[in-house]
């Protein structure tokens, strides 16, 4: 574990060592052509306990994060390389270290302009995570890996900027392929591919299919500015539409991937951060409980929203 967590550090936050050590704070990582905008923040949070009548667990939670954009620009050509990087932890006196935040998001996209606020474009979105997640408090069952689950997804289409705050990508055929190479989730149905077969015994007949295909409409929409003054706002919504659904009753269901993130700043290098992120992945189904002679028993799956929110100070850098 301490290796990985290594790794993770010096793949997210190599680069601003680098830039502290050879930049001033209003340096510019750019040339005619090439322009590189970054942000490395660390947020931590502490609480602790002792003889506290009502209870609590004493605990230290840190999470870093990098989002950067690279981009080249020549004539009517541009390419533009973008990553959004999470990883964040939780430690307890009396327990092992447990992960509370974990995302590996990269995109690729090349465009012509066609005219003054539109482009042709093509684009592809990798996303995935860097290590094991569990059903905590239980370490003890996996509930997701490096790509397990993992997407790829491939549109053509229109880029719309109509300002240097938003912009809105519509592809009317995007691929999507959806990964869990570990046979453990696959074999479980996990994220959505087809579940291994079992005989009475529960020896595996058939394996879980470790990846599936879809083919449809991908629609990225994203926004940064201020909403008031030292309140920054940015948010990237990925909606995307299966055409080839097989099932009638899903054709027009929506898969959903909203990220949203308010920065409050204190100052330069201090900011209080809240991170909003919602899913909907209609593919996906969480079990429904009912006690049933006195036993909590699965009575039913069904989709739900799913909902992560992290909120905390933190100490920023940014490249611009």
């Amino acid at each position: 574990m301490k290796k990985v967590l290594g790794f993770i550090f010096i793949l997210m936050f190599g680069g601003s060592i680098q830039v502290f050590a050879n930049s001033k704070p209003n340096d510019t990582v750019q040339n005619k052509k090439w322009k590189y905008k970054a942000e490395y923040s660390l947020m931590m949070n502490q609480i602790g306990f002792s003889n506290w009548a009502t209870g609590g667990e004493s605990a230290i939670t840190g999470q870093g994060t990098v989002d950067y954009d690279l981009k080249y620009k020549k004539n009517k050509f541009t390419f533009t390389h973008s990553a959004h990087l999470a990883y964040g932890i939780a430690g307890y006196f009396n327990k092992d270290i447990e992960k509370t935040d974990d995302k590996l998001d990269l995109s690729f996209a090349m465009g012509h302009k066609i005219s003054k606020k539109w482009e042709f474009s093509g684009m592809a979105i990798f996303k995935s995570q860097f290590t094991n997640g569990y059903n905590y408090p239980n370490d003890s069952v996996l509930a997701s890996a490096f790509m397990a689950p993992g997407y790829v997804t491939v549109s053509l289409g229109f880029t719309f900027n109509p300002s240097k705050r938003l912009q809105i990508f519509l592809s009317p055929i995007a691929g999507k392929m959806t990964f869990v190479l570990n046979q453990q989730l696959a074999n479980a149905g996990a994220f959505g591919v087809t579940k291994a077969v079992y005989d009475s015994l529960g020896n595996v007949l058939v394996p879980g299919e470790r990846y599936f295909g879809q083919l449809g409409l991908n629609l990225l929409w994203s926004y940064k500015g201020k909403v008031m003054k030292n309140v920054l706002y940015h948010t990237n919504l990925n909606l995307y539409n299966n055409y080839i659904e097989p099932r009638p009753d899903m054709r027009w269901q929506v898969d959903m991937d909203w990220d949203n993130k308010f920065t409050f700043k204190i100052n330069d290098h201090f900011v209080t951060l809240l991170y909003v992120h919602l899913k909907y992945d209609p593919k996906i189904l969480f079990p429904k409980y009912e006690m049933i002679d006195g036993i909590n028993a699965i009575v039913a799956e069904r989709t739900r929203l799913q909902v992560k929110e992290t909120f905390g100070l933190g100490i920023t850098y940014k490249i611009k």
